[in-house]
């Protein structure tokens, strides 16, 4: 009879074990359902945004949460993929199922009692988490140098909402040194948790170990634009999130996450994504942002399909047409919203920078001419104005500058007599009307301190006097 009774627990407990690996793949992929749960989350907070039922900062919180679970998530599915391929699990099965029975066998014939009575049935085992957790905390204690012990003691700590001792748990693994930058990034996400999910210093710089140790850290590259959209530099944030979707694979669960967090930052500060250059959180160059630069007033370059060629027409050849998209619809729920708000400078200024980066003069001028208007003392409009203008014509060539544009270059060199492009234009002006003493003056004053291409103009020019 006992023979019977252990050959039916033996195929109960071996079907119990294979049966996670040998059932259907659908039926396992619980990540995978996460995902789309944290998915339809996110759509659920920006449709209670939109209605009015929540504010922006409770929503703007959530959404964080949400989307660390969601990077979290995706990291998950890419192991169980792993885990859960045919090959692996087909071997695990048929060893599973050949060595259990085996070895229970062995080992109840060599420490156990056949012929004894059945003993009364024993108190179930405690599974409850906490008390787990608090068992293996106390291991911990007397093991302080076991980096996996201690990173299961991190992990089964936030598992259970206590995200101070997570905190702590993770900081002791950092204390071992570990290997890569995974620990880091722990570090790091739960530090953000800790502080309100406000990216606070401890963060960054576990963040930026991180990505020292391993450049392509996803966790670490997301905070990082995180922390410069919670400091108010969006573009910044936008240049770490184009980088981080740019380079990330087409199925990664977490890139529309990402790219839904990018142009809401966008809208709020005005800031069109595609003028803005991709940049990780390692590289110290500012990001060039090709729509606030004056674009006409830079050299012409030597390459006709250069994206700041004035004489690049089609802007739909240097974007996709998802891309395109995303700028028409920006642009319009910009323009849509200065008809109510009129006063909006900044909003005029984006507006002029986005119909210059659509090849639309009309529109920028007439955009630049509101900023204009509403802040008559500001440098930028003027600058932007004078740029679309000059970009409409042939700077190399014979004709002299239009005079509405020497007028405003004169009234920028008033409010900033240093202004290196407004230098080189009345250099400029001045060189087209055979004065070349002011010319060389100018434009020797604008190269010692203009920067980049129009640096490289200036000197090509100044050679040129000689």
């Amino acid at each position: 009879m006992i023979w019977a009774l252990l050959a039916t627990l033996a195929i109960v407990v071996v079907v119990a074990l294979i049966w996670p690996l040998v059932r259907e793949r659908a039926s396992a992929t619980e990540e995978r359902r996460d995902i789309i749960v944290l998915k339809d989350q996110l759509a659920e907070i920006e449709r209670e945004r939109i209605r009015g039922t929540m504010n922006e900062t409770e929503a703007e919180a959530i959404r964080i949460e949400i989307q660390r679970r969601l990077l979290a998530a995706g990291r998950r599915e890419m192991f169980a993929a792993w885990r859960e391929g045919p090959g692996l699990r087909a071997g695990l099965t048929a060893a599973m199922a050949i060595t259990v029975p085996m070895a229970a066998f062995a080992i109840y014939m060599n420490l156990g009692a056949p012929m004894m009575r059945v003993a009364p049935t024993a108190a179930p085992v405690d599974k409850d988490m906490a008390a787990l957790v608090e068992q293996l905390a106390t291991r911990m204690k007397t093991d302080p140098g076991n980096i996996e012990g201690w990173s299961l003691l991190a992990r089964s700590y936030r598992q259970v909402d206590r995200f101070q001792d997570a905190l702590e748990a993770y900081r002791h693994v950092l204390s071992l040194n570990p290997e890569g930058g995974e620990a880091y990034a722990n570090f790091g996400e739960m530090s953000v948790k800790v502080a309100g999910e406000r990216v606070n210093p401890d963060a960054r710089e576990a963040f930026t170990t991180a990505l020292r140790r391993d450049r392509s850290e996803p966790r670490a590259r997301f905070y990082l634009g995180l922390a410069a959209a919670q400091d108010g530099d969006a573009r910044t944030a936008i240049a770490i999130w184009r980088e981080l979707t740019a380079g990330a694979p087409p199925d990664a669960p977490w890139q529309e996450m990402v790219r839904k967090q990018m142009f809401q930052v966008a809208q709020s500060a005005a800031v069109m994504p595609m003028s803005v250059e991709p940049r990780h959180p390692l590289d110290d160059a500012p990001a060039n942002d090709s729509a606030s630069a004056p674009v006409a007033m830079a050299p012409q370059p030597a390459d006709p399909n250069d994206i700041n060629s004035p004489d690049v027409g089609a802007i739909k050849n240097q974007f996709s047409n998802e891309n395109l998209a995303q700028i028409q619809a920006m642009v319009g729920s910009l323009a849509g919203r200065l008809e109510n708000n009129p006063d909006d400078y900044n909003g005029w200024l984006m507006l002029g920078r986005s119909y210059t980066v659509l090849r639309n003069s009309d529109g920028a001028k007439k955009a630049f001419q509101k900023a204009i208007a509403l802040k008559p003392n500001a440098v930028d409009p003027k600058l932007n104005y004078a740029a679309v203008v000059l970009g409409e014509i042939d700077l190399n060539g014979p004709s002299a500058l239009p005079a509405n544009v020497i007028k405003l270059n004169n009234e920028i060199l008033k409010l900033s007599p240093t202004q290196p492009e407004a230098l080189f234009v009345r250099g400029l002006a001045a060189f087209k009307a055979g004065d070349v003493v002011t010319a060389r003056k100018d434009w020797t004053a604008a190269k010692a301190i203009a920067q980049g291409p129009l640096a490289s103009d200036l000197e090509r020019r100044l050679k040129a006097l000689k």
